[in-house]
């Protein structure tokens, strides 16, 4: 069911005011942010093309090529998947299979490390000792929208130098996973908002607005629950799901 933005959480939403809400004013304003968001993806990848072609053919800089190209695919799964919602054709249902908390989880953030490493930040994982070794019942592959969705959103919005956090921890068959970065104070009537389609901080980034609000439904599929607070400059994203064992 799609979801609206109340006290810090996400709450069902009428179809028909996600309608009133959601959709684009004109269809322009929908091309610009995508084309917007993937020329910054593209510009990055032609700029390591370069470097290599000119001779810097490190094994970091083909590392590179694949994080942009990665990044790329990342924006297109996005606005397919927004397209498909508005279409009513997206499949959001769960498929449950049986995994390794840990070894599911670094391979994600280890991805997203080479992004933060190109824009000169870095990521940090905190995995409590209560996900170590134990294996849970969920979607690896929404789980692992939801986060790539929530970490590319803290390395848009953090200062240089700063690192994103990644904290998790399971307590009474319920993981949390937070996302944590130091940079741009989210004012609460943003936040009110930042789970519709195509909403996003006006700071001239570029940006489609569209991954916490795939990650919201992604986190609702699985009967979690997403919340945000952005307060002295720290922003932490918090995903709760309940797990089986």
């Amino acid at each position: 069911m799609p979801i609206s933005f109340e006290n810090n959480t996400i709450t069902p939403l009428p179809p028909a005011a996600l309608a009133q809400k959601s959709a684009p004013q004109t269809i322009e304003l929908f091309l610009g942010m995508f084309a917007h968001e993937l020329r910054t993806q593209v510009a990055g990848t032609v700029q390591v093309c370069r470097y290599i072609r000119e001779g810097s053919n490190s094994e970091a800089f083909f590392q590179a090529l694949e994080t942009t190209t990665l990044d790329t695919l990342h924006v297109l799964d996005n606005m397919l998947a927004t397209v498909k919602f508005h279409n009513g054709k997206l499949d959001i249902t769960p498929a449950y299979c049986q995994i390794d908390f840990q070894l599911w989880i670094t391979p994600v953030v280890r991805q997203q490390e080479r992004t933060a490493a190109l824009q000169q930040k870095d990521i940090c994982l905190i995995l409590h000792p209560s996900l170590e070794n134990i294996q849970v019942t969920t979607d690896p592959v929404k789980l692992g929208q939801i986060l790539q969705n929530l970490l590319s959103n803290a390395l848009k919005y953090s200062h240089p130098g700063t690192v994103i956090t990644v904290k998790c921890r399971l307590e009474n068959n319920v993981i949390c996973l937070q996302v944590i970065n130091q940079g741009m104070e989210i004012p609460p009537d943003k936040a009110s908002r930042l789970f519709m389609p195509y909403e996003r901080l006006d700071n001239g980034l570029a940006g489609t607005g569209l991954g916490l609000f795939l990650s919201a439904q992604y986190t609702q599929a699985l009967g979690g629950a997403l919340a945000v607070q952005s307060e002295r400059g720290n922003t932490v994203f918090t995903v709760t799901l309940p797990v089986y064992r």
